[in-house]
């Protein structure tokens, strides 16, 4: 089988820089299409995005675009054709990645995909269940999308650095034809090795990570309270 090799021409300027991450990004919220048109990111956090962009500039060489679309959206990109072409032959998906997306082969051992994957796409929150009068917290993360290879191959990057974590297939959302693919880390002690191996670098994401780990300090999956104490 023949031994898969990064692009050797002089693209990325900080080899301490992550391209895997970036790569994760874009699979969540990017893409690149014609005319050379590269969007690195698209998210509601400015301060998110500026992070991507500096992130960019650093790696590339280049000062990525930032504008906002619409009232709730900042979107980073370039037209720069040297970058464009860098990451179609990194193995990027060129146009509408929708159910046919997948990790490129160069990045699928490599976690910082998944960390960029999950600054995009990802969401933390608390299932509360109710249980004899009491009630219980169980804290989660996840991501979903209809691209069910990037979900498959993102469990299993997690799986080898022991987070555990499940995937299921979702009912397509309203309007929707594609069904979606949810990729889920589930109680505390999978969720606190999930926030010291990947965590969030997304500013919002991370603000609420920490917030549901404190509070896992004192209130754990094994430890109920009644209603209405």
């Amino acid at each position: 089988m023949k031994q898969l090799k990064r692009p050797t021409y002089r693209v990325v300027k900080r080899r301490g820089l992550s391209l895997a991450y970036i790569i994760g990004i874009m699979l969540g919220d990017g893409g690149v299409y014609g005319n050379y048109y590269t969007v690195f990111c698209r998210d509601s956090n400015v301060e998110f995005a500026n992070y991507v962009a500096s992130v960019v500039e650093e790696l590339f060489g280049i000062k990525p675009s930032i504008r906002r679309a619409g009232k709730n959206q900042y979107i980073v990109s370039s037209k720069t054709k040297r970058v464009h072409d860098f990451l179609l032959k990194a193995g990027f998906p060129k146009g509408r990645k929708l159910v046919n997306a997948e990790i490129p082969p160069l990045f699928r051992d490599d976690i910082q995909v998944v960390k960029g994957l999950f600054d995009s796409e990802g969401y933390c929150g608390v299932d509360v269940q109710i249980h004899g009068g009491r009630e219980y917290r169980y804290p989660y993360v996840g991501i979903d999308m209809v691209a069910r290879s990037v979900i498959v191959q993102a469990h299993k990057i997690l799986e080898r650095n022991t987070v555990h974590c499940t995937y299921h297939r979702k009912q397509p959302q309203a309007g929707g034809r594609h069904f979606q693919w949810r990729l889920v880390v589930k109680g505390w002690n999978d969720v606190t090795s999930f926030a010291e191996k990947v965590g969030f670098q997304h500013p919002e994401k991370s603000r609420r990570l920490q917030e549901i780990l404190s509070e896992g300090g004192i209130l754990r999956d094994h430890t109920p309270r009644t209603l209405n104490g």
